[in-house]
Formats: structure tokens, C-alpha cells, sequence
């Protein structure tokens, strides 16, 4: 039997969502030198824009799972990594502007583990559509109707539980904050709120008034209360174990 650790763990990002992003951004900071766009617009864009914005989902996959969630309507994609008799259901998420593809250990690894591993692409990444990134907000609500239409097709098994990376550990923490079906949580490298991770974005300091506002625009672009992005108050609303991981240079 193959042990849980000798699966690849480590997340390996897709650059081409990053460097798409990096170009719209880098056009919109020209219209606004020209004055033809305000700065808080171009820094809404960075915050929100997602990396299938305006885009419909591909042709479904072999093995593939569709499930219509929204408001905001979108198709999330899922696949699953089963085991026979599964002790459990956990779900995997993946970090921002990327996909389940970026972590190609993790769901293996908890199928030899005895769960039942569900890995969605998060809305607007992957192969799911959606325009708009809300930093948990959104994909909390997604994933309490991912976890409907899963147990209505008959495939949850025992509680359920749900792990992820950076901007899906976060996701992960305010899930559980709003779901109490999640009984468990592994957190790696979360942001504490979406007003704090966004000051940090560039290597130089930006005017905080400037952050503010490009920050409430983002929520009205993407129909989310910003303060509702915020793990640090999600983890004091459900009664699930967290386990929090972070690395000294995070």
C-alpha cells in the first residue's frame, strides 16, 4: 500500500493566469497616466479580476463533475480522488489565479489515506467561470452548494472536512465559518483579511487612502462586502479544529 508520504505535497503554481493579469494591470496603468482611468479602478482590477473573466467553462472532462452555483451565477469544475469505503469526505482548495492541477499530490495522497478527496477549480479559475475573485466570500457560498449537489447524488461520505493553500486555506477558514458540515479544517498559509494581504501586494508602499479605495471598489465590482473577506473573523465562528501552517519567510 502506497503511504500518504510518498505523494509530491508541494504546490506548483501556473504562471500564465499571473502573467495574463500582469498585462491587463500594466495597459490600465497606462490609461490611468493618461488620465483615462482612475487609479483605484486599476487597483480594483488587480484585486478582482479573475483569470477566466469573460470566459464560458471548456467542454466537460471525462470524470468530471459540473455544479451550477451562484449568485453571481457560475459552473464550478470538480473531480474526485475516491477510495473504497471512504472514512470521510475532504475537500481540497487550491491557491489564487490557479487550479487543482497546481497540487497534484494532494488528492492521491488522501485517497490513500482512506478519504474521499473532492478538488474543485475555484469560480473564475481553472475550469470553472466565473468573472470575479472575493477572496472567500463567494466561493464560501459555492462551496455550501457544491457540498448540497454532492450529498443529493449520493457522494459525501462520513463528515467532511477541507484542506487548502494560501488563497484556498483561507476560502477553506471562512467555509467552515459559515458551514457548520465542515468539521475540520487545514489552513496552509492563509491571508488574515483581504484589507491586510492587499497592502502587501507590491514591494513598495501605496497610499493607504488609495488601498482603501481601490479596495471598495473591488467589492462593488465583484458583489461582496470586503470585510466579509476576512478569515481572521470566520475562525472565531465555527467549532471545527483549525490547524494553521505557515513557513518562517511567509
Amino acid at each position: 500500500m502506497t503511504a500518504p508520504g510518498d505523494f509530491d505535497m508541494g504546490v506548483h503554481p501556473t504562471r500564465g493566469p499571473g502573467i495574463r493579469l500582469v498585462l491587463v494591470v500594466g495597459r490600465d496603468l497606462g490609461l490611468a497616466l493618461l488620465r483615462r482611468m482612475p487609479l483605484d479602478e486599476v487597483g480594483a482590477e488587480a484585486i478582482v479580476r479573475a483569470p477566466n473573466f469573460g470566459r464560458t467553462p471548456p467542454p466537460p472532462a471525462r470524470g468530471e463533475l459540473r455544479i451550477q452555483v451562484g449568485p453571481p451565477a457560475a459552473t464550478l469544475s470538480i473531480t474526485i480522488a475516491d477510495t473504497p469505503r471512504p472514512r470521510g469526505t475532504v475537500f481540497a482548495l487550491h491557491g489564487i489565479r490557479d487550479s487543482r492541477e497546481s497540487m497534484p499530490g494532494w488528492g492521491p495522497m488522501l485517497a490513500a489515506a482512506g478519504y474521499r478527496a473532492v478538488l474543485p477549480d475555484l469560480r473564475g479559475q481553472g475550469r470553472s467561470s466565473g468573472d470575479a475573485l472575493s477572496y472567500g466570500v463567494l466561493e464560501s457560498r459555492d462551496l455550501t452548494q457544491a457540498l448540497d449537489a454532492l450529498s443529493e447524488r449520493g457522494l459525501v461520505a462520513g463528515p467532511v472536512g477541507v484542506m487548502g493553500n494560501s488563497y484556498g486555506a483561507a476560502a477553506a477558514i471562512e467555509w467552515a465559518g459559515r458551514d457548520p458540515r465542515v468539521q475540520a479544517v487545514v489552513a496552509v498559509s492563509p491571508f488574515a483579511s483581504l484589507r491586510e494581504v492587499v497592502a502587501g501586494y507590491l514591494p513598495f508602499r501605496l497610499p493607504p487612502s488609495l488601498v482603501a479605495r481601490s479596495i471598495e471598489r473591488a467589492g462593488a465590482r465583484g458583489g461582496f462586502d470586503p470585510d466579509d473577506a476576512s478569515p481572521a473573523r470566520a475562525i472565531t465562528q465555527t467549532r471545527a479544529p483549525v490547524l494553521l501552517i505557515h513557513g518562517e519567510d511567509d
